[in-house]
């Protein structure tokens, strides 16, 4: 039966366990949105206001976005280690290729967020406050980029002509070459290999079978715990960097929230962390150097009416 809290890398280890640490999922937060119609007829008698809702919006968005994307990776994992705890080999290699493909999903999504929300900082700052009166700026393509985390999905062609742009599914492909071009170890032979047993391949029939000689062959159904403690071994740095995809641009997202003035989206234990060798970070905090974030403040939360239904799905016009 392989081990796979022993068979992980030091660091892929401590890494989950830190996440372990911000218990996401006993989070109980609470996004509220305005209908776009309620929504226009708002900013057109009050800007001000309307940005600071279209704002609010946003940062909601991408506190829903970071830690979904910390919840699906982190039950990837859990999943990857139930199945290897079992030697049950398909599982196992269904739930390593969810863990990669969502990698790779939340890292396509989040990877400019954090830094676009420091870069802008101020801005969005004067929005919250409702200051924003006579040159609110939009943020579309950040706003198109969170709405496609979040509803993007493969729809038919019926469908096609009826969804926003942002609700269309990228191929999976695409995620892969991401990974691919960041410098993930072995990734796309690990691939390879995961999908040939899910989709199935003929590793998933081999799996069974064991060759006596050369004209003869016999089933074998106990191969699954060798194969899984191959995998864990094979392809142990490419795990660890993948959890750097998985978690890292969310985390800094989350970090990069606790400088806006919005109570319920901050975790403060982030503030503690030492995240100077992640890279998305050290851009963030340079971008927002000598501000201080405001998890120690005591904050007026600013959202939309919450006894209106959510009805997030549509980019506002």
């Amino acid at each position: 039966m392989p081990d796979f809290n022993s068979a992980l890398d030091p660091d892929a280890k401590r890494f989950v366990e830190l996440i372990d640490l911000l218990g996401v999922p006993n989070w109980s937060t609470r996004y509220f949105f305005y209908p776009n119609d309620k929504y226009k007829a708002v900013i057109e008698v009050d800007r001000g206001r309307g940005m600071q809702i279209y704002w609010s919006e946003i940062l909601a968005r991408t506190h829903l976005a970071s830690a979904t994307a910390i919840l699906r990776a982190r039950q990837w994992i859990e999943a990857m280690r139930v199945a290897a705890t079992a030697s049950n080999l398909l599982s196992f290699s269904a739930s390593f290729r969810g863990l990669l493909e969502s990698a790779a999903d939340s890292s396509t999504a989040l990877r400019s967020v954090a830094l676009t929300l420091a870069r802008d900082h101020a801005h969005v700052l004067r929005a919250l406050a409702g200051e924003a009166h006579s040159q609110g700026i939009l943020a579309p393509e950040l706003e198109n980029t969170l709405i496609h985390y979040a509803y993007a999905q493969h729809l038919t062609k019926a469908e096609l002509q009826a969804a926003p742009p942002s609700h269309k599914a990228l191929k999976v492909r695409d995620y892969i070459d991401m990974l691919e071009k960041g410098q993930v170890t072995d990734v796309v032979p690990c691939y390879q290999a995961l999908c040939d047993l899910t989709h199935p391949g003929a590793t998933s029939v081999w799996m069974w079978l064991h060759p006596v000689d050369e004209h003869t062959i016999e089933i074998q159904a106990n191969q699954d715990g060798a194969v899984i403690n191959h995998f864990l071994t094979e392809y142990r740095r490419t795990f660890v960097e993948l959890l750097m995809f998985a978690f890292n641009p969310a985390l800094a997202t989350l970090r990069v929230l606790n400088y806006f003035t919005l109570a319920d989206l901050h975790t403060a234990a982030l503030d503690k962390w030492d995240m100077s060798g992640v890279p998305i970070w050290k851009k963030c905090s340079e971008q927002l150097k000598g501000v201080q974030p405001r998890t120690r403040e005591r904050l007026r939360i600013v959202k939309p009416n919450p006894s209106l239904q959510p009805t997030p799905r549509k980019r506002r016009g």
